[in-house]
């Protein structure tokens, strides 16, 4: 980023045609970008020097004294905040911290002491653990929503729980104090190497951390801190692609066509798991269904999801229509997804699901390699991920698919579906310019 000067940064009238009094803008330009806000000063456009971007003070010029003082005190209001701009854009020049509106927003609030005020007892402050307490306290009852106004999904919930309860763990272990002035990115990166050698995978760490990052930067915006260390360019979530599999039409239909009479447990587990398979949701959405969620003559599944509230509607592969037809209309009674996942890896093994698969994930710090057989991988998300391939796999175009699954890019959406290369290739045949 090039040096900051006085010349990045203006004062402009919100509207200098104006027959009245004008709001007084700050505006800071940067990369191609432009940072404006209101300094919460007005004045009339008479009295407003456009060359000096300042109040008008002159005595030769504003002969009225009360005039001329109230420029003064404009006046005073726009250096303060020229210079707390100038000194945070340092501050953020110094710390490598990317700039965007949001971030000079915070920063610019907080030292002008804008800050929201905190809804603590006075004398009390609110430490950081207490914090993720009320946090998850509030979200559970409702009185907090996320940044959809919906209520937070109860997966979520947990994952904050568990945050703490690896702070502090880590506290105790490492002899670390866990509050608002600690946090440093020493101490993150200190943290981050502590559950490494924990034995934790790479992506739970990064699940942790991503919480981490959203609970002090909501803290922050509520007035608790003004530490920003969770703007830091280092502190980030770190994520990789997991070898995840996928059962292909043919085995879903191997699946559907299973004789389990003689065991209603696994039969009950096996259509369940189908419906997932077929419509694309999440267990959570897939177990809830309602014969109201059944709609155009029993062609379209339509409901709100739970994770993220969005209305999705789904053609129905008449395999479902069968298996809810087997259960009055309603999908089978549904259980815990822990127990689930333990049957389904049951059911696949009695079905036969044992190729060889290759699986790699980061644990403990090392990239580790394994075969498993598939029946071992199979869990109640790869439902969802088999529904997205072998949709892909069937030509469905991909805005199509993302338009159930909820991904938002395509890219992502590439990462999330399971096609080998030779799968690939083969899609490629039908294209015309490998005709």
């Amino acid at each position: 980023m090039k040096t900051i000067t006085d010349k990045s940064i203006k004062f402009l009238l919100k509207d200098a045609g104006s027959d009245r009094a004008t709001l007084i803008y700050l505006v800071y330009r940067y990369e191609n970008k432009r940072f404006i806000t209101s300094t919460g000063q007005m004045i009339e456009s008479f009295l407003w020097d456009a060359e000096r971007q300042r109040a008008k003070t002159d005595a030769r010029l504003v002969k009225n004294k009360r005039e001329r003082e109230s420029n003064e005190t404009v006046n005073a209001h726009l250096e303060r905040q020229r210079s707390a701009l100038l000194k945070v854009l340092h501050s953020l020049l110094l710390a490598e911290i990317q700039l965007s509106n949001e971030i000079i927003k915070q920063h610019l609030d907080s030292a002008l002491g804008r800050l929201k005020k905190a809804s603590t007892l006075p004398g009390k402050p609110i430490t950081f653990l207490a914090y993720i307490d009320q946090f998850v306290e509030e979200a559970q009852s409702g009185k907090r929503l996320n940044s959809k106004s919906r209520r937070y999904a109860p997966i979520t919930i947990k994952s904050f729980a568990k945050l703490k309860r690896i702070l502090e763990r880590y506290s105790r272990e490492m002899n670390q104090k866990v509050d608002y002035p600690d946090f440093t990115i020493e101490y993150y990166h200190k943290l981050k190497s502590w559950m490494t050698d924990l034995g934790l995978s790479l992506n739970y760490i990064g699940a942790l951390l991503k919480d981490f990052k959203l609970l002090l930067k909501q803290s922050h915006s509520e007035g608790l801190h003004t530490n920003m260390i969770f703007q830091h360019r280092d502190f980030k979530r770190m994520v990789e692609e997991v070898d995840n599999v996928y059962l292909s039409n043919d085995e879903l239909n191997h699946l559907f066509n299973l004789d389990l009479a003689k065991n209603t447990r696994l039969d009950r587990i096996r259509d369940l798991f189908l419906i997932g398979c077929y419509t694309g949701l999440r267990f959570s959405d897939f177990s809830e269904l309602r014969p109201e969620n059944i709609t155009h003559n029993g062609q379209i599944l339509t409901r709100n999801t739970i994770k993220t509230g969005e209305r999705v509607s789904i053609p129905l592969n008449p395999n479902v229509l069968s298996i809810l037809k087997k259960y009055g209309g309603i999908p089978p009674r549904t259980i815990t997804n822990q127990r689930m996942n333990n049957y389904l890896k049951e059911l696949s093994q009695f079905a036969g699901f044992s190729e060889l698969t290759e699986v790699s994930r980061t644990k403990g710090g090392f990239r580790q390699t394994r075969a498993l057989e598939k029946w071992e991988l199979i869990t109640t998300h790869t439902a969802r991920r088999s529904f997205a391939t072998n949709a892909y796999l069937a030509g469905v175009p991909t805005i199509s698919i993302m338009k159930i699954t909820g991904h938002k890019s395509e890219s992502m959406f590439m990462r999330y579906i399971k096609i080998s290369s030779e799968q690939n290739a083969m899609l490629m045949l039908d294209h015309a310019h490998f005709q």
